[in-house]
């Protein structure tokens, strides 16, 4: 299956989960370059960066307000799609934990 990378900001003034997604059917090579490639260019995420290049637990990074992830997708879908699952998932996780959340219209 291919993959893909997401950013995702909890944006807590108006309690929303905003992704910015990838544009799918990368290999796993390529999607954690992508990740890596954007906390590298952060200098105040350079631990962040250095977890990353170390593989990170579950694929995922998180600081502050801010989380990156790679997942997978069905080849020929849109990578949307499995994004809205992993999405769903980490919503459900912060309303468990008291947070109401919503996740914003997918672009």
């Amino acid at each position: 299956m291919p993959w893909n990378f997401m950013q995702v900001e909890i944006a807590a003034a108006d309690a929303l989960i905003k992704p910015m997604i990838g544009p799918g059917e990368l290999d796993r090579t390529q999607v954690h370059a992508e990740i890596q490639s954007i906390l590298d260019r952060a200098p105040q995420l350079a631990s962040v960066a250095a977890t990353w290049r170390r593989g990170a637990k579950d694929d995922t990074v998180y600081a502050g307000p801010l989380i990156w992830t790679i997942y997978e997708h069905p080849a020929g879908e849109d990578p949307r799609r499995a994004a809205l699952v992993w999405l769903e998932d980490l919503a459900a996780t912060m309303r468990g934990a008291g947070v109401d959340v919503q996740i914003a219209r997918l672009p």
